[in-house]
């Protein structure tokens, strides 16, 4: 592991549930020629700032499939790649592959591998702020008036004003050292968190919001393999 390069930490181990079995696993199916955890791996490393990247992986088939895609990869021959098996949720992920990182004290980010849209530029923006902030995430702004449901039933109980709210996305990038204290945090009390930026407001760590200049949607239902397809073709 790199100390003056930054970790990336690829989340593969996502069981595609929504995609009505369709593909048995949105991370190695095949994107505009080519897996779709390869996108992002390459705009990452375009960045030139990573030095490792850990992959989390659902189970043994998956793993030898990844591994077997990244033989032929053309990308940085110095790059470190390891792999961590997942855990039954993407806290449990993110906490595993952290746990390998206890020595690094640069910077980390966290990317979901089902989002292959998001750019080298992007990456650099929300790093950039991560290093005067300690943490920041790609955002988007809603174009949507977003409604908050009692709990329970789906009636509305209220409607937050539409400039306060924001989407988030990945790449989640943090001080390695910080992340892991605040997914150590979380687990010790219970909470369960499904981003991390979630997580770090339990240590009170500061965030950033960057708002994304370009397309960065997340591969959940078999018509957004159409979307990105398209958006990459116009690229």
């Amino acid at each position: 592991m790199k100390a003056n390069k930054d970790i990336l930490i690829l989340l593969a181990a996502g069981s595609a549930r929504r995609m009505q079995s369709t593909v048995d696993d949105k991370t190695l199916a095949p994107l505009a020629g080519k897996p779709v955890f390869l996108h992002s791996l390459e705009s990452f490393i375009a960045t030139d700032l990573i030095g490792t990247v850990i992959i989390t992986y659902r189970d043994a088939a998956q793993l030898e499939r990844l591994k077997k895609t990244l033989e032929g990869f053309s990308g940085k021959s110095d790059l470190e790649i390891n792999f961590v098996p997942g855990g039954e949720t993407r806290q449990d992920s993110v906490r595993a592959a952290l746990e390998t990182c206890t020595a690094h004290t640069g910077m980390v980010h966290i990317h979901d591998a089902a989002r292959p849209l998001v750019t080298a530029t992007a990456i650099k923006l929300v790093r950039d702020k991560a290093l005067i902030t300690g943490g920041a995430i790609l955002a988007g702004r809603s174009a949507d008036t977003v409604k908050i449901s009692h709990q329970g039933n789906a009636s509305v109980e209220s409607s937050p004003d539409r400039a306060l709210v924001w989407t988030a996305e990945t790449p989640q990038v943090f001080r390695t050292q910080s992340i892991l204290k605040a997914y150590r945090k979380v687990a010790e009390l219970g909470r369960k968190v499904t981003d991390d930026s979630s997580a770090a407001e339990a240590i009170g760590q500061e965030i950033a919001l960057v708002e994304n200049p370009s397309v960065n949607l997340k591969l959940t239902r078999p018509s957004d393999f159409l979307l990105a397809e398209a958006i990459l073709k116009t690229r």
